[in-house]
This record gives structure tokens, sequence and C-alpha cells, in this order.
């Protein structure tokens, strides 16, 4: 590989973020590991900056012994950059994983970035991967046998991509136009010393191994980079037809459900348990959706006109006047025979949480839980009954509400105006929607 000067390394990434539109007042955060990559990120984003606006989020895995003596020693080396700096340890109440360690880390590890960023509020998170990573990405997708649109690999632009750890989060990736050994020179140029993390070298990592593959068929890089591309600008067109092709065919209610317009089920099969594949978990407030297979049978039963509804990924679909409804199922809200019920949320003052991955709440009072309406139905004083006669019935379980010393304090949707005392429910259908689906 061709030596590559500061100044390039710094160039790319610059566009990078002025074609994002960044200014460098921005409020930022860097995910920062101490290690090579990490360094020349925070490196490039307290240049870029010039301020004290960057903060350098410091994950401890708590892991493997020691990790707590990395974790403060790349706290120094950002503190000397001039960032200002956070260590992130994960617990682990049950005990360290002894399977799926890489998974149950990286879900750990996104859920206290996603804290952090939102008590700083920070609606930006700065990640180093690199153009390496995405080849190794794409080659362990490809082992794994992924369609077309897993090939894509990484995006370099992300909003809330793990639900709900980072939500009202982007996950930004600047510098996935350069490769592994440019970031070190870019280090080693500018003084910067960094760590090495010993799973680097363990064998037992998918990750790691795809990385000796390719040290050793360094041509193969090339050809996953362009595979990737490719595969990014289809499945980018791909998701713009189906985002305007829900917009079309599809309402959203401010209380979290969706009718599937007459228009809906007119269009082909793939194409609809394509929409589905978006619409199930933002309706659902779930994080992933279901598979393919199961949303190309509910797509196959959605266009017939015998259609009688069905359950599917968290949401239940009903035939309605106006087309079909489209509402949390109250069986994984509230329990039944095989799942347990959702707890109460407990909501601090002043604390904007997402409550059943469906609503942001919040509230100015003490003492109060966010649960589902479906546990406090019984025994409701008639007039909040008849202002509930104006929400589906099928929907009312499902909706939020707001207990303060054991009885509602306050209804979403339903209530009086929630700026007399300070209670906040809003649906993240539409805005998650735009999340998966937007650019």
């Amino acid at each position: 590989m061709p030596a590559v000067d500061s100044a390039n390394v710094e160039a790319q990434v610059f566009a990078k973020l002025n074609a994002w539109g960044f200014t460098p007042g921005h409020n930022i955060g860097v995910a920062y590991s101490g290690g090579g990559d990490s360094t020349a990120l925070l490196a490039l984003m307290l240049k870029w900056s010039d301020s004290g606006h960057v903060y350098a989020f410091i994950v401890d895995h708590a892991l493997r012994s020691g990790s707590d003596k990395e974790a403060k020693l790349a706290e120094k080396r950002a503190l000397a950059m001039g960032a200002q700096t956070k260590i992130l340890t994960c617990q682990w109440p049950e005990g360290i994983p002894t399977t799926g360690i890489q998974e149950k880390a990286r879900n750990a590890r996104y859920q206290l970035l996603g804290d952090a960023c939102r008590e700083q509020g920070i609606e930006n998170l700065f990640l180093g991967h690199n153009h390496d990573d995405q080849a190794e990405t794409v080659l362990m997708r490809q082992g794994a046998g992924s369609g077309w649109r897993g090939l894509a690999g990484i995006k370099c632009r992300n909003t809330a991509p793990i639900w709900p750890a980072l939500q009202g989060v982007t996950i930004l990736r600047p510098m996935l136009d350069c490769g592994r050994e440019e970031l070190r020179l870019y280090n080693k140029n500018n003084g910067l010393p960094w760590i090495d993390d010993p799973s680097n070298e363990n064998r037992s990592f998918a990750r790691i191994r795809a990385r000796d593959y390719l040290t050793k068929h360094p041509s193969e890089r090339k050809n996953l980079l362009t595979i990737s591309k490719a595969a990014t600008e289809v499945l980018s067109a791909e998701r713009q037809q189906i985002l305007a092709f829900i917009r079309r065919a599809v309402k959203f209610y401010d209380w979290g459900g969706a009718t599937l317009l007459p228009g809906f089920n007119t269009a082909g099969q793939g194409q609809i348990a394509e929409a589905l594949k978006y619409l199930l978990p933002v309706i659902s407030g779930e994080a992933l959706p279901p598979g393919t297979e199961k949303r190309m049978n509910l797509a196959r039963r959605i266009r017939a006109q015998d259609f009688s509804g069905a359950t599917l990924g968290g949401v239940r679909l009903l035939p309605s006047k106006d087309g079909v409804l489209c509402v949390r199922d109250l069986g994984v809200l509230l329990g039944r025979k095989d799942v347990l019920a959702q707890s109460p949320l407990r909501l601090p003052p002043e604390q904007l949480q997402v409550w059943d991955g469906r609503f942001t709440v919040s509230t100015r009072q003490d003492d109060v839980v966010v649960d589902a309406l479906g546990n406090w139905l019984e025994g409701l004083g008639e007039s909040r009954k008849q202002l509930l006669a104006t929400i589906p019935e099928p929907v009312r379980g499902g909706l939020p509400v707001f207990i303060r010393a054991g009885k509602i304090a306050y209804i979403p949707f339903v209530d009086f105006a929630a700026n007399t005392h300070g209670f906040h429910a809003r649906a993240l259908a539409s805005q998650r929607l735009q999340a998966l689906l937007g650019e």
C-alpha cells in the first residue's frame, strides 16, 4: 500500500464531514478504545472541532482481567489529546457470558454509549471503522450465506441502528474510505500512541479469522469493497422505493398504530414482504423483524380477499373499514401463557426514556411509572371510558399510562393537555421508519 500522508487522511475525513453538513461547533461523541483506529478518529475529530465539544466514551467490557487498567490508560491519553472523557463499564449481573460473547458485548456496549450520548445531549456518535473492517464484514457475511442486501456491509451513516439502545443517536463512520495501515501511519506521523487489543489475536472470533484470510489474500479486499459499494447503491434505491410505497399506502396514528390502506395489498407479494420488514418493528417496538419466509406468508394472506387477521412480530393485524389496522400484540405486552408480561417502567423526573420500544415518555413529577393501559382498564371511570371511545378498541390496552401513587395520573392521547402537569408521550413509529429507510 502506498504511503498516505496526514493531510490526505484529514482531507478524506473532513470532506465526509462537510458532505454530511457538519460544522465544527457540533457537540459530538467518539467511541474511543485507545486502539489505532479510534485514536486516529479522536485526533481527527478534535482537530475538526477545535473546541471542547468532543467527548471520548471509553467502554470497559469487563470481560477479562486488566480491562479496567486499559480503560484508564485510554482515558489518560484522551485527556492529553484534549477530549472530555467518560469510562462506561459493562455490568454482568448474571456473570460474564461464555457463549455469544461478541454479540452480548456489542449490545451492552451500545446501550452504554446510547445512554451516555443522551445524558450529554449528543445526537451524533462517531465510530472508527475503516475499509478493512468493511471488507472483513462482507467476507464474513458471504461465508454465512448472506443475501445481497447483507453484502452492502457497514453503513457510513445510520440512525438508531440498535433499538432502542441508540434511540435518538446517529452513528457516523467518517473513516470508511481509509485503510487500517493508513490510519496507523497517521498516528505515527502525529506522535499518537495507541493500544493493541489482545482480543485481535483470538482466532476463535470470526472477524480475526477473516482478517487473517485477507492478509494472506490482499487482492480479495478490493473485490469485496466493490461488492459492498454496488450492493449499497442498489439497497439505497430499493429503500427509497419502499419508503415511498409506505408513505402512499400506510396511515400512521399519533397513538402508535397504523392502517394499511387499500393500495397496500395490491402490491406484489415480495414488495409487501419487504415493506413489512420495516413496518412490523416500528409498530411493535421490537428490535428486529420476523424472517423472510414468515413475512412472505403474511404478505400472501394480506393480499387475499378473505383476509381475517393475523399476528406476527409483536403486531396484530385486523381488517377494518379503512383497510388493515396494525396494533401492538397485547399478548406480548400484557403476557400470556408462554410470555411474561412486561414490567412497568420507572420514570425519573426530567429523563426522557423509551417505553415498549414505541414511545418516548417523560415527566416532571416524582414517583411515576409507565405501564400498559390494559393493566388498568378495569375500574376505569366513565369519563375516561368515553374519551377512549375515540380510539379503536384493539389499540386501547397497548397505550402507555402514567401511574403515580398507585393511581392513573395521565393517559396520553386521551386526557387533557400534558403541558399543564409535565407528562409527555410521543409515538416513535414514523421517526423510526425514517431512520430505517432514510439516508
